[in-house]
Order: C-alpha cells, then structure tokens, then sequence
C-alpha cells in the first residue's frame, strides 16, 4: 500500500509539474505531438485492459529536449497517449525517437517482423557499443464474446488478454525475432557456434526467459 501511494504521488507531481512549465504544450512542433485529439473508449463491458500499465508515467524523449508529459502506452491499439485539457491525445509515430516511461524505454520500429507489423518495442540492452539489441514485443489482443448456440456450453464475455512478449534480435540493421529452439540460434553465430553453446550449457540459458536472455546478449557482445 505504501508503495502505491508512493506511486500515485509520484505520478500526481509529474503531471501538474508538467502541466505548469507546458501550458499550451500542443502546439510545440517539436514535441511531436498530433493535434487530434481521441475520445476514451467505452467499453465498460469487456473485461481486461488494453493496457499492462495503466497509469500515465513521467516520460523523456530521446529526440527533445523540452519537458514532456505524462505518458501510457496502449498496447492493444500501439499508441503513445497523454492527457491534455481533459482531452486524450496520441503522439506521432517516429522511428529516430526513443521514449522512456519510468523504466522502460521504447522504439517504434515499421516492419519489426516477417509479417510486416509495426509497433513499439522495449529496448531491453541499451549501449551505444552493442553489435546485439534485444527487444521486447509487448502484446494484447481483443477476445470477442462468445454466445453459445446450446444450452451446454457457457457465455463468456469480450476481454482483452495479455499475450506472452515476443524477442528479438537487433543485428546492425537487420530484425530478427529471437529462436526459442538452439539449434535456430547456434545456425546465426557460425563462427563462434562452439562458444555459444558451451555458454548456454554451463549458464543453463533458457532461451524463453527475459533473464537468460540479457545473459547471453551480454556474451555475444562479448565475443
């Protein structure tokens, strides 16, 4: 409970510290803000969230300089949004910009993977000297209700569900999304194909879990 209030106070400030050094903040070009703003949605009947987070958090752009504003990333739609004058606005998408939220820092990539998506994803080994990035898909998808044509089955209601994150892997400037299977990852490193899997047998690297994961991002930037 301590730490929540903590939380909300820390948030609490962050905005109205904001909003009394930016007050017409919208029309600052280089905040890379859109002028549009969007309604809250209103689906009061559909379970889950379209957020991980839900809390604006105190925010910092890599590509301005200028104080900007409290921000929530909505996973499900891959908006960036703040609120203005009661008002919910999303920022312009770029590529060349990296915006931390707390702890976390994103990019927003087009074309991250095989099937052309784009979206936002968390840096999660943040050097300027690295060979290797690894990412962070974040994912929520939309469940819609389901009404059953028998009286055997149950209803159940529209949801939104929290998918399991996806990796990849940052190579210069090629994106790959990162193999779960070893053999798919040794096939990526030919010259060093012996120390890499002597690494992952003697630090049991579990290629599915974020921390084995930053372990061995580390030693290949080692190599």
């Amino acid at each position: 409970m301590l730490k929540r209030n903590i939380l909300f106070l820390l948030l609490f400030f962050s905005y109205f510290s904001w909003c009394q050094t930016n007050p017409f903040p919208v029309s600052n070009s280089n905040l890379i803000i859109t002028m549009s703003p969007n309604t809250m949605d209103q689906g009061n009947k559909i379970e889950g969230s379209q957020y991980i987070i839900n809390q604006f958090l105190p925010s910092s752009f890599s590509c301005v300089s200028e104080n900007t504003p409290p921000i929530r990333y909505n996973v499900y739609k891959e908006e960036m949004e703040f609120m203005f004058e009661g008002k919910l606005y999303y920022l312009n998408k770029y590529d060349n910009c990296e915006i931390t939220l707390l702890n976390n820092t994103y990019k927003y990539f087009n074309n991250y993977d095989n099937k052309n998506n784009n979206g936002y994803l968390v840096i999660l080994n943040k050097s300027n000297i690295s060979k290797y990035i690894l990412y962070k898909k974040e994912k929520i998808k939309f469940v819609p209700e389901y009404i059953p044509t028998s009286t055997y089955a149950e209803e159940r209601p529209a949801k939104y569900v929290i998918e399991k994150s996806k990796y990849f892997l940052k190579d210069q400037d090629k994106m790959i999304e990162f193999p779960e299977r070893k053999s798919e990852l040794l096939k990526l490193f030919p010259n060093n194909k012996d120390a890499v899997d002597l690494f992952l047998k003697e630090n049991k690297i579990k290629l599915n879990e974020e921390n084995s994961l930053l372990l061995l991002i580390n030693f290949l930037n080692s190599l």
